[in-house]
């Protein structure tokens, strides 16, 4: 093992680290990625491409999610000029801060459909390679957030490069993966600090930042414990069982489904707006649409959404979703139900409450899937 190597790994070892000394990390990365992560728009907290010193670093619920920095709301993937193709490689990286776990958990999901099978997706791929992507635990649950009930750990994931707990005017790092050391250790280096000055400082008991807190709030560990295991997330011992997240039966007959409750019902308030597809992290249907231009074209993949009266729309004119009942079936189906079938059980509903928070007529998907559940056991 290099010297370099042992002082990589030490990075990792008790580590505090200041907010201001985050942003100047942040600030560092900068000039080499693009840097994203929430900012206060004055409507809405939003994940979005910005400046180091633009980023919120306190325990608001950002309106979307960082899906779009691995899957683009448009994304070019051709170019056809004559008879050749093109791939587009040109493919930026990012460093996303703020990521919450319930999107680490729901990008896990999409890395699953997106990089597995044989319609693994090399544009997904090539995105998550090349961002740097920092995870920020809640401190508070936030309003119609379901995490636990999806049996997420609202303050932990080891889906990202650098887990980050807020300590009040600092940040313990809780995970490391050798892209994030090995980020941090250069920063450090290059920022030829004094001992006296170090970017990380030692965490200790009494760094919690409310002696009052729970038991959970008080026990946080360093960031390993002298191995290269993530240290137990707070919230996640032993002493009480976690819960089993709400999914449906994937052995049942999908026509079972399709009549257990009235669909037409539970969804009748449903405008069709997509919104909650758009701000889900996990919903990844798209098409595609091809552009001529200047004796080139391009084809592009652009979100869409199933609650859509054309997303299944047949040449034919046929439309096996006519009514907007169906669809909203669809999409219940599909999140708790055909992707668990066909990914290893992993259900693409992580909780986070988006969908519930942005829908203009306030449909509750929870409670929907729970009404199911309870019709189907009775």
């Amino acid at each position: 093992m290099t010297r370099m190597d042992r002082e990589v790994m030490q990075v990792s070892n008790n580590c505090l680290i200041s907010k201001e000394k985050m942003r100047g990390f942040l600030d560092h990365l900068g000039k080499e990625y693009k840097l994203a992560g929430p900012v206060d728009t004055g409507k809405v907290i939003e994940y979005r491409e910005t400046s180091a010193f633009e980023i919120l670093m306190d325990d608001r619920v950002s309106y979307n999610s960082i899906k779009s920095f691995y899957f683009p709301q448009t994304e070019l993937m051709f170019t056809f000029e004559n008879e050749d193709v093109k791939d587009n490689i040109e493919i930026p990286g990012y460093v996303i801060f703020g990521a919450r776990p319930c999107d680490l958990e729901a990008l896990r999901v999409m890395s699953i459909v997106y990089t597995t099978g044989k319609y693994a997706d090399p544009f997904f791929q090539r995105r998550f390679d090349a961002n740097i992507l920092i995870g920020v635990g809640c401190k508070n649950q936030k309003p119609e957030c379901f995490c636990q009930e999806m049996n997420i750990d609202k303050e932990f994931s080891d889906f990202c490069d650098i887990m980050l707990v807020d300590n009040d005017d600092s940040y313990l790092i809780k995970f490391l993966s050798e892209k994030g050391k090995v980020a941090l250790y250069d920063y450090e280096r290059q920022s030829k600090q004094s001992d006296r000055d170090s970017l990380f400082t030692e965490f200790t008991q009494t760094d919690s930042p409310d002696d009052t807190a729970d038991d959970n709030a008080k026990e946080l560990s360093p960031c390993f414990s002298g191995t290269d295991e993530p240290s137990p997330c707070p919230g996640s011992g032993t002493d009480e069982p976690s819960p089993c997240p709400i999914i449906l039966d994937v052995g049942k007959n999908d026509a079972d489904y399709f009549d257990i409750i009235d669909w037409a019902k539970v969804s009748e308030a449903c405008k069709g707006c997509g919104i909650c597809t758009y701000v889900c992290p996990t919903c990844y249907c798209f098409d595609f649409k091809d552009v001529s231009r200047k004796g080139m074209a391009e084809r592009y993949k652009c979100w869409d959404s199933c609650m859509y009266p054309r997303f299944t729309l047949h040449a034919s004119g046929h439309n096996p979703r006519e009514y907007r009942y169906e669809r909203y079936r669809q999409r219940v189906l599909h999140k708790y139900k055909y992707v668990p079938a066909n990914f290893d059980g992993n259900v693409a509903c992580t909780g986070c409450g988006r969908c519930v928070r942005g829908c203009p007529v306030g449909i509750n998907i929870k409670d929907i899937v729970k009404q199911i559940i309870r019709k189907a056991e009775s």
